[in-house]
């Protein structure tokens, strides 16, 4: 009876880790939950972020309340994500920018990308475009090559962002290319030099340039995605418009401490994946310039992982740094 009764009391005391582990996922979540989102109020990623966690808040019955801080290109939320316990009540709203590219420009690492984050799953793109100044006589991608072949240098790209500029040192990578680079300070007073003419080229977000586009003030020659976007679907790829193996893509997604419970990271992608299939969820979306992305956690590790390598290639044969 005796040894029966150690081998029995040895049983539980094995299960205790287990019922330990599994009862903060049981019953998550029990309080308000803390959003960190590195951008100010107002912008694209802001309202992505109180989007999505409004309709979480429904589900779960618990408030997901959105924290703003915004610093280093959306990195300083990430520091704090990183460093947060990873309960479930700290979570992040990840963007490309702050995880595949904007820790290559820095001289300080605050995180690694790869292994201090949980990923929980991705949320929306927002596709990036090639836009063309009317004047250039630029039609087609090919017009451009051809002409940048013809007089290196003389092609100006004025870059809104230095992820807009990344975008043209893969291009210039690609299409083995010389084009200068202006810098301004954003996409509106880019936009307006290469509207006018004094400068040939830009990229920026279909979202952002809808209007201008539109209008015809812009003329687009190719998405950077590989696949056409569902917002201007009649845009070909860069792919289609002669350069292979291009792909310059901005996203969302949702993103925890490492070391939160298995079972949170399965509810909640679940979640996401359900509010991401809602019709008025998608035309929201769509308004701000994004398309729905949903994803696994493991889909968002290997989009994190293969990006974050492209990148830092890109940003190592450049020489960029932050500004």
């Amino acid at each position: 009876m005796k040894a029966t009764s150690r081998i029995f009391a040895a049983g539980i005391a094995l299960l205790f880790p287990l019922m330990a582990a599994a009862q903060p996922a049981e019953n998550w979540p029990g309080k308000p939950v803390k959003l960190i989102v590195g951008y100010p109020p107002g912008g694209a990623s802001d309202t992505i972020g109180r989007l999505i966690g409004q309709e979480l808040s429904r589900m779960n019955n618990q408030p997901f309340v959105i924290e703003n801080r915004p610093g280093v290109g959306g990195m300083l939320a990430m520091s704090l994500v990183a460093k947060a316990p990873a309960d479930g009540y700290t979570l992040g709203l990840g963007v490309s920018g702050s995880l595949t590219t904007g820790p290559h420009l820095q001289s300080v690492k605050l995180y690694d990308p790869l292994t201090d984050f949980q990923p929980v799953g991705m949320l929306a793109k927002t596709p990036m475009v090639l836009l063309a100044s009317p004047s250039s006589g630029y039609d087609t991608v090919d017009a451009v090559v051809r002409d940048a072949k013809k007089r290196p240098g003389a092609v100006m790209f004025a870059s809104g962002a230095q992820a807009f500029e990344l975008a043209l040192q893969l291009f210039k990578s690609k299409a083995d290319v010389d084009i200068t680079t202006v810098s301004y300070q954003g996409g509106a007073p880019a936009s307006i030099d290469v509207m006018s003419g004094r400068a040939q080229l830009m990229v920026d977000t279909i979202g952002a340039q809808q209007g201008n586009i539109k209008s015809g003030k812009l003329k687009p020659l190719a998405v950077l995605d590989s696949t056409r976007s569902q917002i201007m679907p009649e845009i070909p790829t860069m792919a289609e418009a002669g350069v292979k193996g291009y792909e310059a893509v901005g996203w969302a997604a949702l993103l925890a401490p490492r070391g939160m419970p298995a079972p949170i990271v399965e509810k909640l992608n679940g979640q996401l994946q359900q509010i991401l299939k809602s019709p008025e969820i998608s035309k929201k979306l769509e308004a701000l310039g994004f398309e729905p992305w949903p994803g696994t956690p493991s889909f968002m590790q290997k989009t994190v992982a293969a990006e974050y390598a492209t990148w830092g290639e890109v940003v190592r044969a450049s020489g960029m740094t932050a500004r």
